[in-house]
């Protein structure tokens, strides 16, 4: 295995930096302006006054609560015809 240059480096780092970047700070409120659903969500987290920064901490109720229902709609997920 070759080992990179410190430039070619440093480079690969900052470009993952800009995608990164642009994803949480663009592509994001972007997704959330054009999408009702998304919109939806978002008035949610802003109406029940989460802060979603929390959710990396496992102290907080609600990431228990969060953690809850993700594992159960995936658990026990509708089958059959849909509503007619």
């Amino acid at each position: 295995m070759k080992n990179k240059s410190f430039s070619f480096r440093i480079t690969s780092f900052v470009a993952t930096c800009a995608v990164i970047w642009a994803a949480v700070f663009v592509a994001g409120p972007w997704l959330i302006g054009k999408s009702t659903q998304f919109q939806t969500l978002a008035d949610f987290v802003v109406e029940s006054g989460i802060e979603t920064g929390e959710f990396y901490y496992t102290d907080v109720e609600i990431v228990g609560h969060a953690d809850h229902n993700a594992r159960s709609s995936m658990e026990y997920l509708p089958h059959g015809p849909g509503p007619q």
